[in-house]
């Protein structure tokens, strides 16, 4: 090849690499757009897991061979997988099997919580600039406009991730973002798995619960932030689910935590259950359909199970009101006790409604929600442990206070550092109780493992609330 051959295909070369440059940007929005057409749910799904960037440059790289073949190159590719799902440091950490959350705390101040605990990380951000931009690039990826005009954004990324980010002007200029990643819990956690690998309850405790809710008690889970309650409620409910009998219908915000979709073999669904998702408002033509709407539609569905996944609003007294009319609702909140979580529904109730005493609305939620798990993640090795499980039997209104007692307790030993300890019935279910069990359908068999004592032949009648004349 001659000078002139070789400076001729320099020339094509950098005339190219200048198309290339030039058509850059367009390509990119067209391979972002194929992306989400064709590939939307997987990419969701997928997100944040080990083998992500295997699968999403396999996507784009098939969507190159298609329509832009003279760009079928590792470097283009990769290129294109970093300007649409590039994420720097934060990738290196979401693919960790321990990773729990990240905060950023500003673009240069960045927290990562692990299993084993949390530290500050050594990478930053480029700059506040450089963090508001793949912040965007995130919350874009859910569906969510991150800019000046919505500066404050919930984003969830399939069922894997919730992001939840501020940036200016809610933020000072010079911090640039702030921001909370998290990593939503696996809904693979079996009932062999809570109550062995994790010790989180005994095998008595989850078949007590389980037989509450097939039984028409509903059951709420308290605890705080990542104790664990809706992976608890997944467990459970799946178990209730792939027996095909109950008819379960869930409600959630924005996103899908729950999956009780039970499939045999043959791709056959045996499981009964309808999964809704709440959707805000965005204009004036869309109609704002929120947890409260829902739990309301659920009714006209007739399921055997209503789970509003968690309740800090207007879906509190709904939930309640539902429970008092024969549904069966299992639901979270965030409370720090046992009882406060009686406390915590009152107050939302009363927010949503500030009508009707408050004794009587305070009967009404300890009528309503019979049994109160209480979950936490304890501070000695960040294990989630059930605490206690909490029978309401009623509210003493001159008290002020929720009657009822404790029937399992965990009691916590610590050695080395590691929480070691065993899950114990400390008191029999109440007769009330056990005759609302039987007259649902439970065997008194399966009644008596809680309190042997518990016959049919008992005079009093322990639903009815009244005394012979």
């Amino acid at each position: 090849m001659n000078i002139e051959e070789i400076q001729k295909k320099q020339s094509e070369q950098e005339k190219n690499s200048a198309d290339l440059e030039t058509d850059y940007p367009t390509i990119v929005v067209k391979v972002r757009e194929v992306l989400t057409t064709k590939y939307h749910d997987e990419i969701l799904n997928n997100f944040g897991k080990s083998d992500q960037k295997e699968m999403l440059t396999a996507y784009i790289k098939s969507i190159v061979i298609s329509s832009l073949s003279e760009y079928n190159t590792e470097e283009f590719i990769e290129r294109i997988y970093q300007d649409i799902f590039g994420l720097v440091f934060i990738e290196k950490y979401l693919n960790r099997d321990d990773f729990e959350e990240m905060n950023g705390n500003s673009w240069n101040d960045i927290e990562v919580i692990l299993k084993s605990g949390s530290f500050k990380i050594p990478e930053k951000f480029n700059s506040p600039e450089h963090a508001i931009n793949i912040l965007r690039k995130m919350a874009l990826m859910g569906g969510a406009t991150l800019d000046e005009a919505h500066p404050v954004r919930d984003s969830f990324i399939g069922t894997g991730l919730r992001l939840t980010a501020s940036i200016t002007p809610i933020v000072d200029k010079e911090v640039g973002v702030t921001f909370s990643l998290r990593k939503l819990k696996d809904n693979e956690i079996s009932v062999k798995d809570l109550v062995e690998k994790y010790q989180s309850y005994s095998q008595e405790e989850l078949d007590f619960l389980t037989m509450c809710l097939e039984h028409g008690v509903s059951v709420l889970f308290g605890g705080a932030t990542s104790s664990g309650k809706t992976s608890d409620m997944q467990t459970i409910l799946y178990e209730i689910a792939k027996k095909g009998e109950k008819r379960i219908y869930t409600i959630e915000e924005n996103t899908r935590e729950l999956n009780l979709i039970v499939k045999n073999d043959d791709e056959t669904i045996v499981s009964r259950v309808i999964h809704n998702k709440t959707r805000p408002s965005v204009s004036k033509n869309t109609s704002n359909i929120d947890s409260s709407s829902l739990v309301k539609t659920a009714l006209r569905y007739h399921p055997d199970i209503i789970c509003p996944a968690e309740m800090r609003g207007e879906e509190a007294k709904d939930s309640v009101e539902a429970a008092l009319t024969g549904h069966t609702i299992t639901s979270s909140a965030h409370v720090l006790s046992v009882t406060k979580a009686y406390k915590r529904l009152f107050g939302l109730c009363k927010k949503s409604s500030t009508s009707g005493n408050d004794d009587f609305v305070m009967e009404d939620i300890v009528t309503a929600f019979p049994i109160c798990v209480f979950k936490k993640q304890l501070y000695e090795d960040r294990s989630r442990r059930c605490l206690k499980i909490f029978e309401a039997t009623g509210y003493d209104v001159e008290k002020k206070k929720i009657k009822g007692r404790i029937l399992f307790k965990f009691f916590k030993k610590v050695e080395d550092g590691v929480v070691k300890g065993t899950h114990q019935q400390v008191n029999i279910i109440s007769n009330k109780l056990c005759q609302t069990l039987f007259e649902n359908g439970c065997d008194i068999e399966m009644i008596q493992q809680y309190n042997s004592s518990f016959t049919t032949s008992d005079e009093d009648d322990y639903i009815e609330d009244y005394i012979k004349d």
